[in-house]
């Protein structure tokens, strides 16, 4: 039987976000790298700027705070977006910062 996991997110340390087409910090609340899942709160600083790149799976970001600006759509507290896997991800600026949920689909073989 499998066992819930409890994060109290508050308390945990921002770390840096190795691996990312831009500078973020990141709170990984789930990972299973053997399906490619993942669930993490990405927090990307003012100015910040994601370059273009893509995903295997799909991508689905819940913006908590802030807002960010990508292919002429404001995602601002609140939003959700979902991008199919395989999507090029336009690049993604934010003018004060902005806090992302991002939850990283398995990947389909």
């Amino acid at each position: 039987m499998s066992k819930e996991k409890f994060h109290h997110t508050a308390k945990m340390q921002w770390e840096k976000l190795q691996e990312f087409p831009g500078p973020a910090d990141v709170k990984i609340v789930r990972e299973d790298p053997s399906l490619g899942a993942k669930t993490m709160l990405v927090r990307i600083p003012a100015g910040g700027r994601i370059t273009p790149h893509s995903h295997r799976g799909i991508v689905q970001h819940f913006v908590l705070e802030g807002q960010y600006e990508t292919d002429g759509q404001v995602c601002e507290s609140g939003s959700y977006r979902m991008m199919p896997e395989h999507c090029n991800v336009s690049p993604i600026s934010t003018k004060d910062g902005v806090t992302i949920l991002m939850i990283y689909d398995p990947v389909s073989n």
